[in-house]
């Protein structure tokens, strides 16, 4: 049981943290075109851009790999020591 509340919260952990990390990297490179500034002041409607299910799960299986290295590491000093 306790493998898998370790391995639950070590997911829970690398997916936010991705999610931070991503969000951070996505900030830094965004450069706004002018059309799109001006056209938006216009209309007083704000486009967030469109979404896709590919980097939500891309981020999700690295997130999952990380648990699964993190978990395999820590039960494995644990039955060496």
């Amino acid at each position: 049981m306790k493998k898998y509340l370790l391995f639950a919260g070590m997911f829970s952990v690398s997916y936010i943290v991705l999610q931070i990390v991503s969000g951070m990297l996505l900030t830094m490179l965004y450069t706004p075109s002018v059309s799109v500034s001006m056209t938006s002041t216009l209309t007083s409607q704000v486009e967030f851009g469109s979404t896709s299910l590919i980097p939500h799960l891309v981020i999700s299986l690295l997130a999952l790999a990380m648990a699964m290295g993190i978990t395999k590491r820590i039960s494995r000093r644990r039955h060496t020591h």
